[in-house]
């Protein structure tokens, strides 16, 4: 594969919605060098330009929401903070790991939106006082997933910070670290947000098949479950497996792990795309602290492929089969037994979120422009006019209407 030689912006994004009870943080990454759309490789050496002060319109729009909640909730903040188990506030953040850009991004959007849909946005907020709740920085990811779940992990954290990267770092590291940003948690992490309890990885080509509500269902069940009924919830969902499912997998992400360092045993490999509970997340994280006597992992992986998905190893070490759910969050369609998934346009939509809502899953990929296809993979010409972007109409009359019909 390519090298994963990319420069990643990283913008924090906070949103409150859902009368209250859910705090969505969304970590937008931008990338430079690697796999084009549709999963082709590109090296034209294009440079990825990013500043500090930088915003998207995607972060205009959350902090919006946000600043229209705080304003709202003004009168009651006192009785907030005392909040019932029922009322508890349901804190979930997007991972989001990119190449390029976030070609659906005014579908998320519009996710983002359809949970606060009884929220009138202030539109007395001024752009600079968005950009005052955002924090944007440069960041070379070295261990991508991990390094996005440490990130999070910070937000609502009221201890001091832990650079969890030093347990991770291959040899080089030390540069970057010290030309990086701090580790402090970032500007837009008020006293008012709550840690992440959920941790959802996701990536350019997913797309969400549930609304917010049915995504907060799924993940934290109801919010006046009895503690019995709560602890059915409390769980990763990761799919995983003990065994290799081919050749590939066994020599490469198998055998080219140091037994010495991970016990083979202990090598199970999922999909990138999963979501990890805060106890798992936080296992994760500090693994090496807590059974390696800070040593480094990265020889463990020196000949392993997929070495931006590795913290399901990480995870499975950790975290024992009662606290996981073995099942997907993101539908993929692997049934042409090719070395990708099939890939959708704005034509297949309906038919994959039916697809998926029938296996239970929150999430659909892998949908890529139709310009990023091959002649033989376009099947028609109806969706040329919009490149095979899935619309917000689309989105909305499938998943938020349910007319499938």
């Amino acid at each position: 594969p390519p090298p994963m030689d990319v420069a990643i912006r990283e913008t924090t994004i906070i949103m409150q919605a859902i009368n209250n009870k859910i705090a969505v943080v969304t970590w937008g990454r931008g990338g430079g060098r690697g796999y084009g759309r549709g999963g082709r490789w590109r090296n034209d050496d294009r440079e990825q330009n990013s500043s500090s002060g930088q915003s998207t319109p995607l972060a205009e729009l959350v902090t919006n929401v946000k600043s229209s909640y705080e304003a709202s909730q003004t009168n009651a903040a006192i009785n907030d903070a005392k909040t019932t188990k029922g009322d508890k506030r349901r804190h979930i953040a997007l991972l989001f790991l990119t190449i390029d850009d976030l070609p659906h991004e005014h579908v998320w959007k519009e996710w983002l939106k359809s949970c606060s849909s009884n929220n009138k946005i202030d539109e007395s907020t001024t752009k600079s006082s968005e950009e005052d709740n955002l924090s944007s920085s440069m960041m070379r990811l070295q261990w991508a997933m991990i390094d996005l779940m440490e990130e999070a992990l910070r937000i609502g954290s009221t201890g001091e910070s832990t650079n969890f990267a030093k347990y991770l770092s291959t040899p080089g590291d030390d540069e970057l670290l010290n030309n990086s940003v701090s580790t402090e948690g970032t500007k837009s992490t008020g006293q008012d947000i709550p840690p992440v309890d959920r941790f959802i990885f996701v990536s350019e080509s997913c797309l969400p098949v549930t609304t917010m509500e049915e995504t907060e269902m799924a993940l934290f069940g109801p919010k006046n479950a009895s503690d019995s009924s709560a602890s059915l919830y409390d769980k990763s969902w990761v799919n995983a497996r003990s065994t290799p499912n081919n050749g590939y997998s066994r020599q490469l992400q198998w055998d080219a792990i140091r037994a010495d360092n991970i016990p083979p045993n202990y090598i199970w490999k999922a999909d990138q795309w999963m979501v990890l509970t805060r106890r798992d997340a936080e296992a994760v994280a500090t693994l090496p602290s807590q059974h390696l006597n800070g040593r480094q992992l990265w020889p463990a992986f020196r000949k392993c492929r997929a070495r931006r998905a590795q913290v399901d190893d990480f995870s499975k070490g950790e975290s024992c089969a009662g606290r996981i759910r073995r099942r997907r969050i993101t539908y993929c369609d692997w049934s042409q037994s090719a070395k990708n998934p099939a890939s959708f346009t704005s034509q297949d939509w309906m038919d994959v979120v039916l697809k998926a809502r029938r296996e239970g899953c929150l999430f659909a990929r892998k949908f890529v422009l139709l310009s990023s296809l091959r002649d033989g993979e376009k099947k028609n010409a109806e969706s040329a006019n919009n490149d095979g972007v899935v619309s917000v109409d689309d989105w909305t009359t499938v998943v938020v209407k349910k007319q499938v019909g």
